[in-house]
């Protein structure tokens, strides 16, 4: 019983390993990242877009989202001397992925400096389960997806729309 007790050990170990080193190779896959995505949303009107900074989850070291998590996700938009983000009209403000036609709004906003550079940045807080399903990320399971942040300036702001993106990695939760 004992030596069944070692194959069933080992198989475990094995098992374990080879999740871990696919999950790792997955995540790390060129096809896994769509760095070279191209908006097409431009058009007629559409010509000052300003490429913006943008961070899924700013407070934390790892920028993951679990797909079966409860709670919130932020996303931040990243101000700068080109960019006020107290400009931004609140109610413009949606998140979108390359791998759906869905769209999510941010329930929550505030305006904190996040990266210590002296510029107030705009926290937005999303719903981790409306994310996960308006914009279809289940199926992205242990994959980097782009999620990209589209938001309209105030008039006076010079520039009209402005843009940007970062990637997270999507995992399953784990208890």
């Amino acid at each position: 019983m004992n030596y069944d007790m070692q194959k069933i050990s080992i198989f475990l170990k094995i098992s374990c390993f080879c999740l871990i080193f696919l999950l790792i190779a997955t995540a790390a896959s060129p096809a896994a990242s769509s760095e070279s995505y191209v908006s097409d949303q431009g058009g007629e009107g559409q010509t000052d877009v300003m490429d913006v900074e943008v961070r899924v989850n700013p407070d934390k070291d790892v920028n993951c989202v679990k797909t079966m998590e409860s709670g919130s996700t932020k996303i931040a938009v990243l101000g700068s001397a080109e960019l006020d983000v107290e400009k931004i009209l609140e109610n413009s403000v949606k998140v979108s992925s390359v791998k759906s036609a869905g769209e999510v709004e941010p329930y929550a906003m505030e305006y904190r400096d996040i990266d210590s550079d002296g510029y107030k940045d705009l926290v937005m807080s999303l719903d981790c389960h409306e994310l996960m399903t308006q914009l279809d990320l289940r199926k992205c399971f242990c994959r980097e997806v782009p999620l990209n942040v589209r938001a309209v300036l105030e008039e006076n702001a010079g520039t009209k729309t402005i843009e940007g993106s970062d990637t997270t990695l999507i995992l399953p939760r784990f208890r």
